[in-house]
């Protein structure tokens, strides 16, 4: 076929291939949910789902710093209509704050004050003596309570304090210390409605912010914070919208620089031929997510460095047609390994264990389809001579000392395999996006009213407005707090709402005191098919840091639930203790199966076995350097950094079975593209380390010094088995290259003085 007819083949294919991942790029989007950070299809998540549909989801807080008395008569009235306002916010199905709660109480306090006095008039003017003591006796204790108090009503601060206040410390009650955490401070809670994304959490923080700022309840000189977990993920996604095309943008002009500044084609105007690669590949793995429907992770998301930094010179290597076997074997045990990466209980690590690979076979097939179509106008000119190397690497070291440098490499990989069961992870959303604005906020909200997670105890049955349900939420409550009250608090419970019932209420008491509380207040607590009465418990993200098991000493704490009834804990905080426990258990799997399939790729499909041997032992060495520089560095690991292995498998693997084939061939045109291979690696995933979020930047250090380490390792171990095991050479590849034929020429003048100083031996 003519190279006419071969471009305009290229033409047509490049159209169809346009005209498919169009349509699926233009419906990708960018997964900024904290859900992608935890474990999917987990009992957890499940549960933290159906809390969301019966109770709504994670709450927004407004917190209001130096404004005053909050309780003041000329106040109240003006946090009353902020609270009104907000509570009419598109997407939110619960608002609680001070005021509201204090005037829904005023007005059923009124009404249940009214119906007391006419249920004891009616009893006194029927004459049932019996009855009328009985009630008194029940319900007088009421009446006298709120005498002392005045009139309730909100302009009645002695009112007001005698029910928020502690009349012997002066300071909120339990049960109001979620709205007034501080002195001078008010907090008011947003609950959105189920499965908020991100564009429709930004419109409500945008939304909440124009009205507080609006609000006669926020004097000049308050500080105002509105945080939560659905700010926090429209805080990422403003991140990542901004982050992720600049980092792309680096990413291909490092790897532009690299190819104008290392030769590698035969005509100049084809050196950045792998950028055209490398973009319809990016295209083309982009549009699978698009045409899937799921949106791009956080994970998935920095794929694109990855794969340019991986990808890009896969088109060098397959241009020498002399090499594609091997080429082709190494792209294969690259995939393989990072396929591993889908059996990730993270989303976002999982989404990188698809995106790599689809990417990468992108890469593999349209850099033949361009090898194919441009033939012999890529690859090296013959006849330019190969860069000179610098004297220090020019100069071979000694066997002893490159076995000394083997053995040191190999004692500290030892090192780094046995410390990564006891090295610390990070997977808890306050610790994977450390460093966004949105979460700083939400560590500072944290630091004032002493929680940022809600523990969630859910009692589910066919009704849970009876007296064994109330009894069984107070024991639950009583236990928790004895226990573990230094790190968990009440939020808001059945126990505290109800308390007023007395120890022993009957069925009908029960139903009557929630039928005096607002309904606003009550479907914090209680579903509207009274078959889930919720009791939240704030936990700081720090303590469950610090004590992993907070969450499971919780659950243990909690009593047997009555017969007939299911007891379920849920909450943001116990889903990231369930994927830090789940990552913790598999902190070897992900690297020993990208291992173990990038050793079954290269044996079955490299022509030396031996080679596959190096290149695994090279590529386990180069995986426990990596984790020993990143313990001693970091510190810790991410996800992200924990299944490190799957990449250090492939390129370690890859870049020995590489200089293996060189050393056997004599060929510096190979050698000269692990050279370049190198330095497109760590110019793709150097752009990493500009990132914002240090979770992406550990990644890309973990990234660059895996480069680093692994061909270092592959130099040393094919080095030091070229020397102990010479392989068989091959004459031809080395007659095609000037270097093989000096390298020819001198191996066979020194045979020749070996073989004529033997016979005069002999």
């Amino acid at each position: 076929m003519s190279f006419r007819l071969r471009v305009l083949s290229a033409v047509i294919a490049l159209a169809a291939v346009a005209l498919w991942a169009v349509p699926g790029l233009s419906r990708l989007e960018i997964d900024s949910d904290l859900d992608s950070l935890l474990p999917a299809d987990d009992p957890s998540v499940s549960e933290l789902d159906a809390m969301a549909r019966s109770f709504g989801g994670d709450p927004v807080v407004v917190l209001v710093e130096g404004s005053g008395d909050p309780l003041a008569a000329d106040r109240l009235p003006a946090l009353l209509q902020l609270e009104g306002r907000l509570s009419a916010v598109d997407g939110v199905v619960a608002t609680y704050g001070p005021a509201t709660t204090l005037n829904q109480t005023v007005l059923q306090l009124k009404r249940f004050l009214a119906e007391l006095s006419g249920r004891r008039d009616a009893l006194a003017e029927a004459g049932r003596t019996r009855e009328l003591a009985a009630f008194e006796a029940r319900y007088g204790s009421l009446l006298v309570q709120a005498l002392p108090a005045g009139l309730p009503t909100l302009s009645n601060e002695n009112f007001v304090r005698s029910v928020v206040l502690d009349p012997v410390t002066e300071k909120p009650k339990p049960q109001w210390r979620q709205y007034l955490p501080a002195q001078g401070a008010v907090a008011v809670y947003l609950r959105p409605r189920e499965g908020l994304d991100a564009a429709a959490a930004a419109l409500l923080h945008t939304e909440v912010e124009t009205i507080v700022s609006d609000s006669e309840a926020v004097p000049d000189g308050a500080e105002v914070t509105v945080t939560g977990a659905p700010v926090v993920t429209a805080g990422l996604a403003d991140r990542m919208r901004a982050e992720v095309p600049r980092l792309a943008a680096t990413a291909f002009g490092m790897v532009a620089l690299v190819l104008l500044l290392v030769p590698w084609a035969r005509r100049r105007r084809f050196q950045l031929a792998p950028l055209l690669v490398m973009g319809v590949a990016t295209a083309v793995t982009l549009a699978v997510f698009g045409w899937r429907g799921d949106p791009l992770s956080l994970g998935a998301a920095t794929f694109l460095p990855i794969i340019l930094g991986l990808g890009s010179y896969y088109p060098v290597y397959l241009s020498r047609t002399g090499h594609r076997r091997v080429v082709l074997a190494v792209a294969a045990s690259s995939t393989c390994a990072f396929a591993g990466l889908l059996l990730s209980p993270l989303p976002f690590v999982a989404d990188l264990g698809l995106a790599v690979p689809a990417g990468l076979a992108a890469v593999v097939a349209v850099s033949l389809a361009g090898s194919w179509v441009l033939g012999p106008r890529l690859g090296q000119d013959p006849s330019t001579p190969a860069p000179a190397a610098p004297a220090a690497i020019r100069r071979r070291l000694p066997t002893p000392a490159l076995a000394v440098l083997t053995g040191a490499a190999l004692l500290v990989s030892v090192f780094g395999w046995v410390s990564l069961a006891s090295t610390p992870l990070k997977t808890d959303p306050q610790q994977l996006l450390a460093g966004l604005p949105s979460l700083d906020d939400a560590v500072h909200v944290e630091d004032v009213i002493g929680y940022s997670g809600e523990v969630d105890v859910r009692l589910k049955g066919a009704d849970v407005l009876t007296p064994e349900a109330l009894a069984w939420s107070r024991a639950a409550q009583t236990e928790i707090v004895s226990l573990y009250g230094d790190r968990v608090q009440p939020v808001v419970t059945v126990g505290q709402l109800l308390g007023f019932l007395g120890e022993d209420p009957t069925q009908a008491q029960v139903r009557a005191g929630v039928a005096a509380l607002p309904g606003y207040i009550t479907s914090a607590v209680v579903s509207s098919d009274q078959t889930e009465a919720l009791s939240s418990y704030g936990v700081a993200w720090s303590d469950l840091a610090d004590d992993r098991d907070l969450v499971a000493d919780v659950r243990a704490a909690l009593p047997a639930p009555p017969p007939g009834y299911d007891v379920g804990v849920s909450g943001l905080p116990v889903a990231a203790e369930r994927g830090y426990h789940l990552v913790s258990g598999e902190r070897y799997e992900s690297s020993v199966i990208a291992l173990l399939a990038a050793a079954l790729a290269l044996v079955v499909l490299l022509p030396h076995r031996r080679d596959a041997l190096v290149a695994i032992a090279a590529a386990a060495i180069a995986s426990g350097l990596t984790v020993a520089v990143l313990v001693l560095t970091v510190g810790a690991l991410n996800p992200l950094t924990l299944a490190l292995g799957a990449l250090t498998a492939a390129i370690g693997s890859e870049f020995t079975v590489l200089l293996l084939a060189a050393a056997r061939q004599r060929s510096s045109d190979l050698r000269r593209s692990v050279l370049l291979a190198v330095l497109l690696s760590l110019g793709g995933y150097g752009v990493l380390l500009t990132s914002s979020l240090p979770l992406v930047r550990e990644l890309g250090l973990a990234l660059v010094t895996s480069v680093a380490l692994s061909v270092g390792t592959a130099h040393l171990l094919a080095e030091l088995g070229t020397r102990l095991r010479p392989g068989p050479e091959d004459p031809a590849a080395a007659a095609a290259d000037p270097e093989g034929q000096d390298a020819l020429a001198r191996d066979g003048h020194v045979a020749e003085l070996l073989r004529v100083g033997g016979d005069r031996e002999s």
